[in-house]
């Protein structure tokens, strides 16, 4: 392999440790604002929580949508593995919305008169508590608008735990593609356990952060 192959390879690694990151910290960062606007429900919650809870679930799709790129264009990793099969598939449906939420000034001519809000619905159950549901309804209530919330189990009397987003009539639910995210970060991990050219040695350690700072150097004072 040659060294910018090489590079081409660490690059992408490079892409895909971050994004995993990320997508955990949105995921977490998403829950704690979510219950947040459940404890403060009805009256205390703030618009500020609302736009930041739509951020991370939009935040999260983007991420799911790059890792799905990245893992597509890994040299020498076959998208025929088992693994990466059932990633691609169970993750196809974040390409639609992906594409829906970048590129509004066309999508936006085309909404049909009955649709979901412009940002879409946001439902979610408490983490202590699934006997009860909530929805963000984004946007203004104009005509043709509609949303989906969660679905009642009758049998188990309560809420499924999880946080789905609805936009342009495409459904996700997040903590399903935080799974697969999971299942695939375990699969690139063995595949690079698997790797002989080039072998790859993975390290804990922390991003490298530079510090610089600026320090006015003052001229001698000449002695006469």
């Amino acid at each position: 392999m040659t060294e910018a192959e090489r590079k081409k390879l660490v690059f992408y690694l490079d892409g895909l440790r971050y994004s995993f990151q990320m997508a955990n910290l949105v995921s977490r960062r998403l829950r704690e604002t979510l219950d947040e606007i459940a404890r403060n429900h009805p009256d205390k919650y703030t618009e500020e929580q609302v736009t930041s809870g739509l951020l991370d679930a939009w935040t999260f799709v983007d991420i799911c949508h790059r890792v799905r790129g990245l893992i597509q264009g890994m040299p020498g990793l076959s998208r025929k593995l088992p693994s990466i099969q059932i990633f691609l598939r169970g993750t196809e449906q974040v390409e639609s919305l992906r594409d829906y939420v970048q590129h509004f000034r066309n999508e936006i001519p085309n909404i049909p008169l009955k649709s979901n809000p412009l940002w879409g619905v946001l439902s979610w159950t408490p983490s202590e508590n699934h006997t009860v549901g909530f929805t963000i309804f984004s946007g203004n209530l104009v005509s043709g608008v509609y949303g989906h919330s969660l679905v009642f189990d009758k049998n188990a009397l309560k809420y499924p735990a999880e946080i789905k987003l609805v936009a342009s009539d495409v459904e996700v639910g997040l903590n399903h593609l935080l799974e697969q995210l999971e299942k695939v970060k375990t699969c690139i991990s063995e595949w690079l356990d698997q790797l002989q050219k080039p072998k790859i040695q993975r390290v804990k350690g922390k991003t490298m952060v530079l510090s610089f700072k600026y320090e006015e150097i003052k001229s001698p004072i000449a002695v006469v």
